[in-house]
């Protein structure tokens, strides 16, 4: 008995130690990181953040989806912003937080989906994509079925671990990728996409990848359900306004060249405003 429990230990160690390798994400100067202090301000609860990452897990979900975002991660807002209050407690209990402390739903290998607060995503480039004309109790009922789903894909899949660090994606045509990754994800692959997510707005019969009109025998419109999504589906869909996060660079990127900025400062965006100093070159990229 000890002898079993001794190898399951050491399993799970292994396990947990490979997810960890998958999923450290690597610093890479040549992507702005988004500025979170003027995030916060702009971010309304339902709204999708399209993360890129550049850990292994990241480039391959980046490679199926032929896209340079890797997730989406459902932005659920601050505890007052659950009107259920069974919601609010539980989620008070997977993570222990302030009132204020604006919290995410993410998903993890080793953990499956989980929720954490929006300060986890430091440090990454982000996309704000916010569904277009969602009625108050409709984004209540998604962050409902997106929390019901909370500990999804929270069991061991070696089958995870392969599809995200053996299959050669990158050597496969491009329309082979995602049609493979659709037929293949499973639970946790699912939950690391974005695909909850995506469940969670066909929970309120709202699309995310285009209707399709069928003309014969009759007109009628009918809403796509695809076993799995990516990233590049939020980002492409027409029902969502894309809101590109502001952000901010400290250093100048190796390579490029930099003058003072004495453009139009009514060409940056207010929110910028409060960080502009003498000399802030890169924000000339946005005039």
């Amino acid at each position: 008995m000890d002898t079993g429990a001794s190898h399951m230990n050491r399993q799970l160690a292994f396990y947990q130690w490979i997810c960890r390798r998958l999923q450290r994400d690597e610093q890479f100067s040549g992507q702005p990181s988004a500025d979170l202090g003027s995030l916060r301000t702009v971010l309304r609860s339902c709204d999708v953040l399209l993360v890129a990452g550049h850990s292994t897990v990241d480039r391959t979900f980046k490679v199926i989806g032929d896209s340079r975002y890797a997730r989406a991660v459902l932005y659920i807002g601050r505890l007052h912003d659950v009107a259920d209050p069974a919601l609010r407690a539980l989620l008070a209990d997977y993570t222990p937080c302030e009132p204020d402390t604006q919290l995410v739903i993410d998903a993890r290998l080793e953990r499956g989906l989980i929720v954490e607060p929006l300060s986890s995503l430091e440090g990454r480039h982000i996309r704000v994509c916010r569904a277009q004309g969602l009625s108050d109790n409709e984004a209540q009922d998604v962050l409902r079925y997106a929390i019901s789903r909370i500990g999804v894909g929270s069991t061991q899949s070696w089958g995870a671990l392969a599809m995200m660090a053996l299959l050669p994606w990158r050597l496969l045509p491009l329309r082979w990728r995602a049609r493979l990754f659709r037929r293949w994800a499973g639970e946790l692959v699912k939950a690391l996409s974005g695909t909850v997510v995506a469940d969670a707005f066909s929970f309120v019969q709202f699309p995310v990848m285009p209707l399709v009109k069928e003309s014969e025998p009759t007109a009628r419109l009918l809403r796509l359900q695809p076993r799995a999504i990516t990233a590049a589906d939020f980002d492409h869909s027409p029902y969502f306004e894309i809101i590109k996060a502001p952000f901010q660079i400290n250093a100048i990127p190796k390579g490029i060249d930099a003058l003072p900025w004495k453009g139009n400062q009514g060409a940056l965006a207010p929110e910028r405003q409060r960080h502009l100093t003498l000399v802030e070159p890169t924000n000339g990229n946005h005039g």
